[in-house]
């Protein structure tokens, strides 16, 4: 047996909008098909037998979409809960992604799949006046150098993916 660490830098990208909560995540429910989407059809995805099928089931997923929506978790929920208030800002984990963007990356090292789906957190801020928006880059996630060196061919399909998010959470608090 063996145990490798490897020590390496990402970066935690945080955007700040005036605007509330219910607002920003209004968008992005919207934005990922939130409660559109049947929550099977991962089975479906599972039983293609070509490229073609993956294809056509996650058009039937996203109907051309870059992303669909994996999981929504509203930390502030249980925090509440757990700390016997209900005051705690509202906080949500949203997971997301689509295996035809997913395997462009994973074609060239599989440990992306650690990194991929990824996620962002939508926060309210503590005075409630305004939402921040935080996510780990990517790239530098999945890109990350190994032994001092960078995959170029996954750092370009990380930074695609960097590019796919950036507009995801621009959508999401754009001033209209």
């Amino acid at each position: 047996m063996s145990k490798v660490t490897e020590e390496f830098t990402a970066q935690r990208i945080t955007y700040e909008t005036s605007l509330p909560v219910a607002v920003v995540t209004a968008r992005l429910d919207e934005a990922l098909s939130k409660g559109k989407v049947d929550p099977t059809w991962w089975k479906a995805l599972a039983k293609a037998n070509s490229r073609e099928e993956v294809e056509e089931e996650m058009h039937k997923v996203n109907g051309g979409k870059d992303f669909t929506l994996f999981s929504a978790l509203p930390h502030h929920v249980w925090l509440n809960g757990w700390y016997g208030r209900n005051d705690t800002p509202e906080t949500h984990l949203y997971t997301f992604g689509n295996p035809l963007i997913a395997q462009t990356m994973l074609q060239h090292d599989l440990r992306a799949g650690l990194h991929v789906p990824p996620r962002l957190l939508v926060l309210q801020k503590a005075d409630r006046d305004g939402t921040r928006v935080v996510y780990i880059l990517p790239s530098s996630l999945i890109a990350a150098s190994v032994g001092g060196r960078v995959n170029e061919e996954l750092k370009k399909a990380a930074e695609v993916l960097d590019e796919k998010l950036e507009k995801l959470v621009q959508l999401a608090i754009s001033s209209d």
